[in-house]
């Protein structure tokens, strides 16, 4: 006998909004609940602590985790619970976060994360020497390590590439469709640093690309993430074409051997660059 339908025990939750922006009273309380964790992740009370992310910046919503830096000291990184928040606390070194605001994979967050931070204890007074520095932070320094960090990664995922255009030549939707993914998630972030322009984090990197790029990258970032409900195929064409608009605007970075593999792997996905 066939099994008997079950009724789902889930509510329908597009009935209800599940992470409403957080009210001025909900701040406040993740304030205290941050000031209250100050003694606890530093007993020492020897470092710099600050409340970083959207509570700082103010753009929190109710599920927004509490992110806390301890700068001073070294320590395993720890998640916690408090009051029905998940609070991330990150341990470092001054001499840590500075290396963060030149390293090309890690400043879109650190410099921006260090302008927008509310510092709740800072004995010693490194906590306000860093915001100062992030303040202070412009490209001409790190762009030849810019440059040469975007040329690894355009190399690196041509091989990515190759795997998508075998995956959907073969009809492996379910490959085709990570490779795809994986290619459109790390477009707009070499686009963003190539272009000099900086974010927080990932949450709305893809839509400052999007504003930020001009509609041919537009237009396939959105095909490429099914924004608009493309058709799969249609879609995993998009994220070929977005790695080739990419590779096009970093250009001038790629020199040698990895300029042949970028360009190679532009023409098999059938968008080459001049």
């Amino acid at each position: 006998m066939p099994a008997s339908r079950e009724a789902h025990p889930w509510p329908n939750p597009s009935r209800r909004p599940r992470n409403p922006r957080a009210t001025p009273a909900e701040h406040r309380a993740v304030l205290r609940i941050a000031s209250r964790l100050v003694d606890e992740v530093d007993p020492q009370r020897q470092a710099a602590v600050l409340l970083a992310g959207s509570w700082a910046r103010g753009d929190a919503h109710q599920a927004s985790d509490i992110d806390l830096w301890v700068v001073g000291r070294r320590g395993r990184d720890r998640i916690l619970e408090r009051d029905g928040h998940m609070v991330c606390v990150k341990f470092s070194t001054a001499a840590d976060e500075r290396k963060e605001m030149r390293n090309p994979g890690r400043l879109d967050g650190a410099v921006p994360g260090w302008r927008n931070a509310k510092i709740l204890r800072d004995p010693t007074g490194v906590a306000a020497r860093l915001r100062s520095e992030a303040y202070r932070f412009r490209w001409p320094p790190v762009r030849k390590a810019r440059d040469a960090y975007v040329a690894d990664l355009l190399a690196g995922l041509a091989e990515e590439v190759a795997k998508l255009l075998r995956a959907i030549e073969i009809g492996e939707r379910e490959t085709a469709s990570v490779q795809r993914n994986l290619l459109a998630n790390r477009m707009a972030f070499l686009w963003l640093l190539s272009q000099e322009t900086l974010w927080e984090t990932e949450n709305g990197l893809w839509e400052t690309a999007g504003r930020t790029s001009g509609a041919q990258f537009r237009s396939a970032q959105r095909a490429a993430l099914g924004t608009d409900q493309p058709s799969w195929r249609a879609s995993c064409e998009a994220a070929l074409r977005l790695y080739s608009l990419t590779a096009r605007s970093s250009l001038a970075t790629l020199r040698g051997e990895k300029r042949r593999v970028v360009l190679a792997a532009c023409r098999r996905a059938g968008y080459p660059i001049a």
